[in-house]
Protein backbone atom coordinates (compact mmCIF):
# COMPACT_ATOMS: atom_id res chain seq x y z
CA UNK A 1 0.00 0.00 0.00
CA UNK A 2 2.84 2.59 0.66
CA UNK A 3 4.57 1.83 -2.51
CA UNK A 4 1.46 2.40 -4.19
CA UNK A 5 -0.30 5.40 -2.26
CA UNK A 6 2.85 7.11 -1.28
CA UNK A 7 5.73 6.05 -3.57
CA UNK A 8 3.63 6.03 -6.48
CA UNK A 9 2.50 9.43 -6.01
CA UNK A 10 5.99 10.67 -4.80
CA UNK A 11 7.28 8.93 -8.24
CA UNK A 12 4.12 10.78 -10.37
CA UNK A 13 4.74 13.87 -8.79
CA UNK A 14 8.78 14.10 -9.89
CA UNK A 15 8.11 12.53 -13.48
CA UNK A 16 5.21 15.08 -13.96
CA UNK A 17 5.12 18.18 -12.05
CA UNK A 18 8.10 20.04 -13.65
CA UNK A 19 5.98 19.61 -16.68
CA UNK A 20 2.59 20.39 -15.19
CA UNK A 21 4.10 23.20 -13.65
CA UNK A 22 5.12 24.92 -16.83
CA UNK A 23 1.80 24.70 -18.60
CA UNK A 24 0.67 27.45 -15.88
CA UNK A 25 1.31 30.21 -17.90
CA UNK A 26 -2.21 31.05 -18.53
CA UNK A 27 -2.88 32.07 -15.00
CA UNK A 28 -6.43 31.89 -13.63
CA UNK A 29 -6.95 30.81 -17.13
CA UNK A 30 -4.83 27.83 -17.17
CA UNK A 31 -6.32 24.64 -17.61
CA UNK A 32 -3.82 22.42 -15.76
CA UNK A 33 -4.44 20.85 -11.81
CA UNK A 34 -3.01 17.81 -10.19
CA UNK A 35 -5.78 15.42 -8.18
CA UNK A 36 -5.58 12.78 -5.75
CA UNK A 37 -8.14 10.69 -5.02
CA UNK A 38 -7.52 9.79 -2.04
CA UNK A 39 -9.56 7.51 0.74
CA UNK A 40 -11.54 9.65 3.52
CA UNK A 41 -9.15 6.71 5.44
CA UNK A 42 -6.39 9.36 4.96
CA UNK A 43 -7.94 11.05 7.89
CA UNK A 44 -8.58 8.67 10.13
CA UNK A 45 -7.07 5.04 11.04
CA UNK A 46 -9.98 2.79 10.02
CA UNK A 47 -10.01 -0.29 11.91
CA UNK A 48 -9.73 -3.06 9.63
CA UNK A 49 -7.34 -1.09 7.48
CA UNK A 50 -4.55 0.21 9.40
CA UNK A 51 -1.95 -0.27 6.47
CA UNK A 52 -4.23 1.24 4.25
CA UNK A 53 -5.12 4.72 6.44
CA UNK A 54 -1.71 4.71 7.05
CA UNK A 55 -0.61 4.76 3.22
CA UNK A 56 -3.23 7.78 2.33
CA UNK A 57 -2.39 9.68 5.33
CA UNK A 58 1.39 9.24 4.24
CA UNK A 59 -0.14 10.46 1.07
CA UNK A 60 -2.05 13.53 2.03
CA UNK A 61 1.17 14.63 3.78
CA UNK A 62 2.75 14.81 0.36
CA UNK A 63 0.10 16.14 -1.07
CA UNK A 64 0.30 18.95 1.52
CA UNK A 65 4.31 19.06 0.60
CA UNK A 66 3.43 19.10 -3.31
CA UNK A 67 1.12 22.29 -2.81
CA UNK A 68 3.78 23.93 -1.55
CA UNK A 69 6.27 23.14 -4.09
CA UNK A 70 3.33 23.67 -6.93
CA UNK A 71 2.59 26.75 -5.47
CA UNK A 72 5.33 29.66 -6.78
CA UNK A 73 4.17 28.57 -10.56
CA UNK A 74 0.89 28.39 -10.23
CA UNK A 75 -0.12 24.83 -10.12
CA UNK A 76 -3.15 24.23 -8.25
CA UNK A 77 -3.65 20.55 -6.52
CA UNK A 78 -6.85 19.53 -5.04
CA UNK A 79 -7.40 16.52 -2.82
CA UNK A 80 -10.53 15.00 -3.12
CA UNK A 81 -11.19 12.39 -0.34
CA UNK A 82 -13.61 9.29 -1.14
CA UNK A 83 -15.70 7.19 1.46
CA UNK A 84 -16.21 3.89 0.73
CA UNK A 85 -17.12 2.73 -3.08
CA UNK A 86 -19.37 0.48 -4.19
CA UNK A 87 -16.29 -1.87 -5.15
CA UNK A 88 -15.37 -5.59 -4.37
CA UNK A 89 -12.81 -4.53 -1.31
CA UNK A 90 -15.84 -2.49 0.21
CA UNK A 91 -18.83 -5.23 -0.33
CA UNK A 92 -18.54 -6.36 3.18
CA UNK A 93 -19.11 -2.39 4.27
CA UNK A 94 -22.89 -1.19 4.55
CA UNK A 95 -24.06 1.50 2.62
CA UNK A 96 -23.71 4.18 2.00
CA UNK A 97 -21.35 3.94 -0.68
CA UNK A 98 -20.07 6.13 -3.57
CA UNK A 99 -20.38 5.62 -7.25
CA UNK A 100 -18.59 6.71 -10.02
CA UNK A 101 -20.93 9.34 -11.25
CA UNK A 102 -20.26 11.37 -7.89
CA UNK A 103 -17.05 10.93 -7.44
CA UNK A 104 -16.66 12.58 -11.18
CA UNK A 105 -19.53 15.09 -10.32
CA UNK A 106 -17.48 15.86 -6.81
CA UNK A 107 -14.21 16.36 -8.79
CA UNK A 108 -15.79 18.61 -11.46
CA UNK A 109 -17.23 20.76 -9.28
CA UNK A 110 -13.82 21.03 -6.42
CA UNK A 111 -12.15 22.45 -9.98
CA UNK A 112 -14.61 24.81 -11.25
CA UNK A 113 -15.10 26.53 -7.33
CA UNK A 114 -11.12 26.29 -7.08
CA UNK A 115 -11.06 23.76 -4.27
CA UNK A 116 -7.96 22.54 -2.26
CA UNK A 117 -9.89 20.19 -0.46
CA UNK A 118 -13.35 17.85 -1.75
CA UNK A 119 -15.26 15.64 0.36
CA UNK A 120 -17.34 13.02 -1.76
CA UNK A 121 -19.92 10.84 -0.27
CA UNK A 122 -21.82 10.93 3.00
CA UNK A 123 -18.89 8.98 5.10
CA UNK A 124 -16.10 11.35 4.04
CA UNK A 125 -18.22 14.21 5.02
CA UNK A 126 -18.52 13.00 8.59
CA UNK A 127 -15.23 11.90 8.76
CA UNK A 128 -14.21 15.59 7.95
CA UNK A 129 -17.43 16.88 9.91
CA UNK A 130 -15.79 14.91 12.90
CA UNK A 131 -12.42 15.23 12.65
CA UNK A 132 -13.07 19.26 12.81
CA UNK A 133 -14.58 18.73 15.68
CA UNK A 134 -11.91 16.93 17.53
CA UNK A 135 -9.40 14.51 15.90
CA UNK A 136 -8.67 12.46 19.00
CA UNK A 137 -12.63 11.88 19.57
CA UNK A 138 -12.58 10.76 16.31
CA UNK A 139 -10.26 8.23 16.76
CA UNK A 140 -11.93 6.88 19.89
CA UNK A 141 -15.11 6.37 18.07
CA UNK A 142 -13.49 4.62 15.14
CA UNK A 143 -12.25 2.24 17.59
CA UNK A 144 -15.26 1.84 19.35
CA UNK A 145 -17.32 1.66 16.58
CA UNK A 146 -14.88 -0.78 14.42
CA UNK A 147 -14.83 2.00 11.38
CA UNK A 148 -17.86 1.97 10.46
Amino acid sequence: EMEVNYLGLMRLAQAFGPAMSSRTAAGVNSAVCWVNILSAAALASMPGYGAFSASNAAALSLSQNMRMQFRPSGLRLMNLFVGATDDEWHQHLPPPKVLPPAIARDLVAGLRDGLEGVYCGDIAKDIRDRRRAGAKVLEMELSMEGGQ
